[in-house]
This record gives structure tokens, C-alpha cells and sequence, in this order.
């Protein structure tokens, strides 16, 4: 996951191996990906607590881009969360993050919030993040 996550988010703002370790111990916390050939190539990271999942992170290798593997995904953890009784999807995108908040508007997610300066940058800019939510079992994943 550590792999992945490197190749697809900006240099310093990935997390390390030891970050997953710690966040795959805790409980509630459930990865789902997708492997194509031996390699990883796309993964979500959730952490579930009640009727409540929230996406900890979602990561796509670079080369394996706008083929639906991120929509794959949320769909299929979606059915599976919903037997669970879970109800609704919750994260926090980086209000920079163009192409993520429009992957996730077009997944039915709606806008909540905002937390002002909730990250840091590497080169020391502070960034919004915008706070979405999703009801489960909903249509429109793609």
C-alpha cells in the first residue's frame, strides 16, 4: 500500500509503511484493493466505526488512472459495508485537490463542511479540507 500510495499523491504527503502498520492495527480499520497480475494497483483504506465508514484514504497507481478502479472499489465496499449495517460514507479531501473532489461529487458525495488550515503541505502552506458524506446504497458510483 506504501508503494502505491508514494506513486500517487504529491512528494512528503504520502504515508510510510509504518503509518499503515499502525492504522491497520487499530480496529475498524479494513483495506480493500485491487491487484492486477502480482501488483497492487489501486487500494481504499477505511476505518469503520458503528453505522459510520470513514474513507481513510484511496489511492490509484499513476499508470492506472481513469480506468474505474476507484469507483470499483467504493462500490464493492460499499455493498459489502451495507450488510454490515454501516449507513453512511464520511472523509476529507484537500480543497486542492481538484481531481478528488470531483471523483467524489460524482460519486454522490455531498460537501459538509469545511476545516480551515486542516493540512500542511510540505513546503509549510496550509490547506482546507473539505468535509463530504455519502448514505450508503445509493446509486451513481462510477
Amino acid at each position: 500500500m506504501a508503494g502505491v500510495h508514494l506513486d500517487a499523491f504529491p512528494p512528503g504527503e504520502s504515508w510510510s509503511v509504518r503509518q499503515f502498520e499502525d492504522l491497520m492495527a487499530q480496529d475498524g480499520v479494513i483495506a480493500r484493493g485491487i491487484v492486477h497480475g502480482s501488483e497492487l494497483v489501486s487500494f481504499i483504506l477505511i476505518q469503520i466505526a458503528v453505522d459510520q465508514a470513514e474513507i481513510l484514504t484511496l489511492a490509484t497507481a499513476p499508470n492506472q488512472r481513469r480506468n474505474g478502479l476507484a469507483g470499483n472499489l467504493l462500490h464493492q465496499v460499499e455493498a459489502e459495508l451495507v450488510l454490515r449495517g454501516t449507513a453512511v460514507w464520511l472523509l476529507d479531501v484537500a480543497a486542492d485537490n481538484a481531481p478528488g473532489l470531483e471523483f467524489y461529487a460524482r460519486n454522490g458525495f455531498s460537501t459538509d463542511g469545511r476545516r480551515h488550515g486542516y493540512y500542511q503541505r510540505v513546503e509549510g502552506k496550509r490547506v482546507d479540507a473539505i468535509l463530504m458524506s455519502k448514505p450508503m446504497a445509493r446509486q451513481g458510483i462510477t
